[in-house]
C-alpha cells in the first residue's frame, strides 16, 4: 500500500535530506556572488532603453476652491434623530427638529378604566454639539398629518400646518444629561382615556395619533444640538397607570419607537446671524476665497475644481500610483476648539442630474481613503478618480467635500484654499 505523500516524505533518510539542503544552500550562494554591486530589473536587458518605465512625481496642480450650499438632505428613517440650536460666530444658526411615529407594543386592553399616574416619553442622548454648557427646552407637538416609513422625506420638509402649535410635553435638558424625561401634560393624557378604542389596532392607532414632532429652544448660552438614539430599547413613550379597585398594584404599558416608525430629521441654517468679522464671505457663488467651508446638516460644502488635470489625458497610457489630496485645516478660524471640526470627511461626485455619489476610492474602504482629520490635515487618496477622469469614465474634473455622515452631525470647519498659506494640493506618484 502506497503511504501518503506526507507520510513519504517523513520517511526519507536523514543524509537525503542533509544533502538536499545543502545543495540549495550552495547554489544559493553561487547565485549571490555572482551578482553584480549593481542592481538590474528582471528583463531589464531584453527591454530597449527608449521603452523602459520611470517612477514620477507631481504636486504643482493648481485647484479652484469654493464654498457651495446644500438645499436639503434626504433624512428619514435614520436611528440618530437631532434636536437643538446653536449660534455660531462663523456659520451662523443652525437649528434641528425632527418627527417620530409611536406605535402599539401591543393590544392594550383595560379590565376598568383605568388611573393614569403619568405619560413619560424617553429618549436616549447619543452625543451633543455645540456649547456644552447651554441649558436647553426640549417640546413636543402633535402630528397633524401622517407620515410614513416608506416613504422618502428632505430635510427642508414643507412644516406648514405639519403639527398643532399646542405643546403637549416639555422638558429641560444639558448636554451631559444621558436620558431625558419629558412628562406629557394632561390634555395628551386625557386624549389617551378618551379613545381607548384604537389602543386595540395598530391602523387604528396610528389613525388617531399620527406622530410627535420635537423642537428644541435655547433657554441659556449658545446653544446646542443634541442626538437621540431612537432605535435604543431606553427611547420610547410610556403609560404609567393603576385601577381604582387596587392601590397596590401598577401597570406600565410601551409605546414604541421602532424601525417600523417613521422618523424624519429636519434642520435649517441662517448664516446672516454670523459675526461679521468671522462670516462666510463667499458662499454659492463660484467665487474663491482663501478658505473654504464645510457643514453638517445641509450646510456648507467644499467644490473643488482641477482645471489642468484634463492636459495629462494627452500623456497616457500613465499608470497612477497614488493621487492624494492634502486640505488643511485654516488656522483662522477663532472657534475651531469650541466647535470641533468633523473627524472624517467624505469626497463626492455630481451627475449631470445634479446628484451627488460617493467616489469609488471611498466606496473601497476607509483605510484605503483616508479623509480622517490627524493634526489639522485631511488626506484623501483619489487614485481611482484620477484614474478615471483621465481615461474619460467622468467628464468633469471637480469634486465635492462633504462632512461624514452629514444627515446627523452638525459638525463644522474652515479648510484652507488654494491661495492660502496652507493650500490644499493634489500630489501624483505615477508609471510612464
Amino acid at each position: 500500500m502506497k503511504l501518503p505523500i506526507i507520510n513519504r516524505l517523513i520517511k526519507l533518510p536523514v543524509s537525503y535530506i542533509t544533502l538536499s539542503v545543502s545543495v540549495l544552500f550552495l547554489g544559493g550562494l553561487f547565485l549571490l556572488t555572482s551578482c553584480d554591486d549593481e542592481g538590474t530589473l528582471i528583463g531589464e536587458n531584453l527591454q530597449p532603453q527608449n521603452d523602459k518605465f520611470s517612477v514620477n512625481y507631481y504636486d504643482e496642480f493648481p485647484v479652484e476652491v469654493y464654498t457651495g450650499l446644500l438645499d436639503s438632505l434626504r433624512a428619514d428613517e435614520t436611528v440618530l434623530a437631532i434636536a437643538g440650536e446653536f449660534i455660531d460666530p462663523v456659520f451662523g444658526t443652525t437649528k434641528a427638529d425632527f418627527i417620530t411615529q409611536v406605535r402599539l407594543s401591543d393590544s392594550l386592553v383595560f379590565s376598568e378604566e383605568p388611573v393614569i399616574d403619568s405619560l413619560i416619553v424617553f429618549l436616549e442622548v447619543a452625543g451633543s454639539y455645540g456649547d456644552t454648557n447651554s441649558i436647553m427646552e426640549i417640546n413636543i407637538h402633535e402630528l397633524k398629518k401622517d407620515v410614513y416609513p416608506d416613504s422618502a422625506y428632505y430635510s427642508n420638509l414643507n412644516q406648514e400646518g405639519l403639527y398643532y402649535e399646542d405643546v403637549v410635553g416639555s422638558a429641560n435638558y444639558n448636554a451631559y444629561d444621558t436620558l431625558i424625561k419629558i412628562y406629557m401634560n394632561n390634555t395628551f393624557i386625557e386624549k389617551i382615556k378618551a379613545n381607548t378604542s384604537v389602543l386595540v389596532k395598530q391602523d387604528e392607532f396610528l389613525q388617531k395619533f399620527k406622530g410627535l414632532y420635537f423642537t428644541s429652544d435655547i433657554q441659556a448660552g449658545n446653544g446646542t444640538l443634541t442626538n437621540f438614539n431612537l432605535l435604543s430599547l431606553s427611547t420610547d413613550m410610556v403609560l404609567f397607570f393603576h385601577y381604582p379597585s387596587s392601590d397596590t398594584l401598577f401597570y406600565n404599558y410601551i409605546f414604541s419607537i421602532s424601525q417600523s416608525s417613521a422618523r424624519i430629521n429636519m434642520y435649517s441654517h441662517d448664516f446672516s446671524t454670523a459675526d461679521p468679522a468671522y462670516s462666510i464671505g463667499h458662499l454659492n457663488d463660484n467665487i474663491e476665497d482663501s478658505v473654504s467651508y464645510i457643514q453638517g446638516l445641509a450646510g456648507a460644502f467644499t467644490k473643488l475644481k482641477f482645471p489642468t488635470l484634463e492636459n495629462w489625458r494627452d500623456s497616457l497610457p500613465i499608470a497612477i500610483n497614488k493621487a492624494e489630496l492634502v486640505v488643511n485645516l485654516s488656522s483662522d478660524d477663532p472657534y475651531s476648539s469650541e466647535y470641533t471640526p468633523p473627524e472624517y470627511l467624505d469626497i463626492k461626485t455630481r451627475d449631470e442630474d445634479g446628484n451627488f455619489n460617493t467616489v469609488y476610492d471611498l466606496v473601497l474602504g476607509r483605510e484605503y481613503f483616508g479623509g480622517n482629520l490627524q493634526e489639522g490635515i485631511y488626506i484623501f487618496n483619489i487614485s481611482d478618480f484620477v484614474h478615471k477622469y483621465l481615461n474619460e469614465y467622468y467628464n468633469d474634473p471637480t469634486l465635492y467635500i462633504f462632512v461624514n455622515a452629514d444627515y446627523y452631525r452638525a459638525n463644522r470647519a474652515v479648510l484652507c484654499g488654494y491661495n492660502h498659506s496652507g493650500k490644499v494640493e493634489l500630489k501624483m506618484t505615477y508609471i510612464k
